[in-house]
Formats: structure tokens, sequence, C-alpha cells
């Protein structure tokens, strides 16, 4: 597997999953699978399983489970 040079496009990132306390849950729960026993998907440079998590979500590989309920929580601010 080639290491995949650690740069987020947040903005990018943040339009594609606007749920900004349901991240850091969800690359927690993945750094600590890749940590125990989940094979990562990408590796990069640092081998840290945090970038590795990251990296994951934003290429699509890992993604935060029931979207609908944290669509509800998303205020309707004009």
């Amino acid at each position: 597997m080639k290491a995949v040079d650690y740069m987020i496009n947040y903005d990018e990132f943040f339009r594609r999953y606007p749920y900004r306390y349901a991240i850091p849950v969800a690359v927690a729960k993945r750094a600590a699978q890749i940590n125990e026993y989940a094979k990562p998907f990408v590796a990069t440079s640092d081998g840290n399983p945090v970038s590795m998590a990251f990296k994951e979500m934003e290429l699509g590989y890992v993604a935060i489970k029931n979207e609908e309920i944290l669509r509800a929580l998303i205020p309707k601010v004009k």
C-alpha cells in the first residue's frame, strides 16, 4: 500500500460531513479499530491511526452511520 500525503481539504470535508461533533467521534472510533485490529484502507506517511482515519473518511472509505438522525440536529439558521 502506497503512503498517501496527509493534506485534507477541510472545506470539502465539512461540505460532505456538516456534523462538526460527529466527525471527531467517528474518526476516534475508526482510529481505535485501526490501532486494535482493523486493516487500514490507506497508509499515511506518518503512520498515525488518526491520520489514516481522517484520510479514509475524506476519500469515502469510511462514512458516518445514521446520517438521517444527525441531519435533524443541524440548526436551521438563516
